[in-house]
Protein backbone atom coordinates (compact mmCIF):
# COMPACT_ATOMS: atom_id res chain seq x y z
CA UNK A 1 0.00 0.00 0.00
CA UNK A 2 1.50 3.37 -0.46
CA UNK A 3 2.20 5.83 2.20
CA UNK A 4 -0.75 8.35 1.26
CA UNK A 5 -3.04 5.62 1.18
CA UNK A 6 -1.95 4.01 4.49
CA UNK A 7 -2.23 7.26 5.92
CA UNK A 8 -5.52 7.50 4.65
CA UNK A 9 -6.57 4.48 6.10
CA UNK A 10 -5.00 5.50 9.59
CA UNK A 11 -6.84 8.55 9.60
CA UNK A 12 -9.95 7.02 9.08
CA UNK A 13 -9.48 4.76 11.74
CA UNK A 14 -8.67 7.09 14.51
CA UNK A 15 -11.24 9.59 13.43
CA UNK A 16 -14.30 6.09 14.21
CA UNK A 17 -12.08 5.58 17.09
CA UNK A 18 -11.51 8.69 18.77
CA UNK A 19 -11.21 7.72 22.68
CA UNK A 20 -8.04 5.26 20.86
CA UNK A 21 -5.45 6.88 22.33
CA UNK A 22 -2.35 7.08 19.53
CA UNK A 23 0.83 9.25 19.41
CA UNK A 24 3.49 9.62 16.70
CA UNK A 25 5.21 6.32 17.64
CA UNK A 26 1.86 4.67 17.47
CA UNK A 27 0.80 6.39 14.15
CA UNK A 28 4.29 5.35 12.13
CA UNK A 29 4.29 1.64 13.50
CA UNK A 30 0.76 1.54 11.77
CA UNK A 31 1.94 3.63 8.55
CA UNK A 32 4.93 0.89 8.38
CA UNK A 33 2.71 -2.18 8.67
CA UNK A 34 0.24 -0.87 6.61
CA UNK A 35 2.46 0.08 3.57
CA UNK A 36 3.45 -3.40 3.58
CA UNK A 37 0.36 -4.69 3.27
CA UNK A 38 -2.19 -5.08 0.29
CA UNK A 39 -4.83 -2.53 0.42
CA UNK A 40 -7.68 -4.27 -1.04
CA UNK A 41 -7.51 -6.26 2.15
CA UNK A 42 -6.79 -3.42 4.84
CA UNK A 43 -9.22 -1.11 3.50
CA UNK A 44 -12.03 -4.94 3.30
CA UNK A 45 -11.11 -5.49 7.25
CA UNK A 46 -11.07 -1.66 8.37
CA UNK A 47 -14.50 -1.07 6.75
CA UNK A 48 -15.98 -4.24 8.62
CA UNK A 49 -14.20 -3.76 11.92
CA UNK A 50 -16.20 -0.09 12.14
CA UNK A 51 -18.80 -1.80 11.49
CA UNK A 52 -18.84 -4.46 14.13
CA UNK A 53 -16.56 -3.65 16.78
CA UNK A 54 -16.48 -0.43 19.32
CA UNK A 55 -13.23 -0.80 20.03
CA UNK A 56 -10.43 0.24 18.11
CA UNK A 57 -8.21 -2.50 15.96
CA UNK A 58 -5.11 -4.23 15.82
CA UNK A 59 -2.48 -4.19 13.29
CA UNK A 60 -2.71 -7.89 12.50
CA UNK A 61 -6.95 -7.30 12.11
CA UNK A 62 -6.04 -5.17 9.96
CA UNK A 63 -3.26 -5.97 7.78
CA UNK A 64 -4.32 -9.77 7.64
CA UNK A 65 -6.05 -11.55 4.08
CA UNK A 66 -9.97 -10.43 3.90
CA UNK A 67 -12.09 -13.40 3.98
CA UNK A 68 -14.75 -12.21 1.70
CA UNK A 69 -11.96 -11.14 -1.05
CA UNK A 70 -10.39 -14.88 -0.33
CA UNK A 71 -13.33 -16.31 -1.47
CA UNK A 72 -14.26 -13.63 -4.55
CA UNK A 73 -10.77 -14.54 -5.84
CA UNK A 74 -11.24 -18.39 -5.02
CA UNK A 75 -14.65 -17.92 -7.32
CA UNK A 76 -12.81 -16.49 -10.01
CA UNK A 77 -10.20 -18.71 -10.21
CA UNK A 78 -12.45 -21.80 -10.50
CA UNK A 79 -14.64 -19.88 -12.57
CA UNK A 80 -11.52 -19.45 -14.60
CA UNK A 81 -10.52 -23.21 -14.40
CA UNK A 82 -13.98 -23.99 -15.92
CA UNK A 83 -14.40 -22.23 -18.43
CA UNK A 84 -10.53 -23.00 -19.59
CA UNK A 85 -11.66 -26.64 -19.39
CA UNK A 86 -15.06 -26.08 -21.14
CA UNK A 87 -13.04 -24.54 -24.11
CA UNK A 88 -10.54 -27.82 -23.73
CA UNK A 89 -13.50 -29.85 -24.10
CA UNK A 90 -14.82 -28.02 -26.67
CA UNK A 91 -11.90 -29.08 -28.74
CA UNK A 92 -12.43 -32.55 -28.38
CA UNK A 93 -13.99 -33.93 -31.81
CA UNK A 94 -17.77 -34.64 -31.25
CA UNK A 95 -18.03 -38.42 -31.70
CA UNK A 96 -14.89 -40.62 -30.89
CA UNK A 97 -13.29 -42.99 -33.40
CA UNK A 98 -14.08 -46.05 -31.36
CA UNK A 99 -17.37 -45.02 -30.02
CA UNK A 100 -18.31 -44.48 -34.11
CA UNK A 101 -17.35 -48.09 -34.67
CA UNK A 102 -19.67 -49.15 -31.74
CA UNK A 103 -16.21 -50.03 -29.94
CA UNK A 104 -14.79 -49.73 -26.00
CA UNK A 105 -11.71 -47.60 -26.58
CA UNK A 106 -9.53 -50.56 -25.44
CA UNK A 107 -10.78 -52.89 -27.94
CA UNK A 108 -10.79 -49.98 -30.73
CA UNK A 109 -7.13 -49.38 -29.91
CA UNK A 110 -6.22 -53.11 -30.31
CA UNK A 111 -8.25 -53.25 -33.56
CA UNK A 112 -6.11 -50.67 -34.68
CA UNK A 113 -2.41 -51.64 -33.57
CA UNK A 114 -3.33 -55.15 -35.67
CA UNK A 115 -4.76 -53.37 -39.13
CA UNK A 116 -1.09 -51.03 -38.36
CA UNK A 117 0.60 -54.27 -38.19
CA UNK A 118 -0.99 -56.01 -41.22
CA UNK A 119 0.16 -52.93 -42.76
CA UNK A 120 3.64 -53.38 -42.09
CA UNK A 121 4.08 -57.03 -43.27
Amino acid sequence: MERQDALKLFKKLASSYPSWKVDRDIAENWLEELQEAESENCWANAKEHIRESKFAPSIAEIVKPNARIVADREIQRTRQMLDEQERLRKKVPAELPWKKEGLSKEEWMRKTIAEHKAKKS
